[in-house]
């Protein structure tokens, strides 16, 4: 089954969506509109994971892993690689919007924030969910927190820690 890169060159019943794992930990779900589970291996980047038909049922049953806190990818723990694709899957038609979701890019730009008021305003738009506050301080020093200020890294420790 090829990889789906561009919709236009694939049909989208033949692809597969590339996906990433947002999280330092297995993801799991039934399949539903076949037979069996679905494993997205920790950490995954560009994997290859299901049909085009299997994610929007996914995204259509409202499975969280997807469809985050607002039903359009934000603070999901899978995120749909190909912005194209996933648009068209969350039946979203403005070509500038996309899900705030919590990688290294995102964390590196947070610890670049210089003021603490910036900063947490900014922290309080990227985690939302338990996931996030696990993963946070992880993906922080994966993006050179060793290098920030204390009070970021403690900050952040703090968020990890409230739960």
């Amino acid at each position: 089954m090829p990889l789906l890169t561009n919709l236009k060159e694939k049909t989208l019943m033949e692809a597969k969506v590339c996906v990433n794992n947002l999280c330092a930990w297995n993801l799991y779900f039934k399949r539903i509109t076949g037979v069996g589970d679905i494993k997205l291996p920790a950490g995954s980047k560009n994997y290859p994971l299901e049909s085009y038909d299997e994610l929007l049922a996914q995204i259509q049953s409202g499975n969280k892993i997807f469809v985050g806190t607002d039903g359009l990818g934000s603070h999901a723990r899978i995120e749909i690689v190909d912005k194209e694709t996933r648009n068209k899957l969350f039946g979203v038609e403005d070509e500038n919007s996309d899900p705030v979701v919590l990688t290294e890019e995102t964390v590196k730009a947070l610890l670049a924030i210089r003021t603490k008021a910036k900063f947490n305003e900014r922290l309080n738009e990227l985690v939302k969910t338990s996931a996030e506050k696990k993963m946070l301080v992880d993906l922080a020093f994966s993006v050179g927190a060793e290098d920030a200020e204390t009070w970021k890294v403690d900050t952040l420790r703090a968020l990890r820690d409230s739960e």
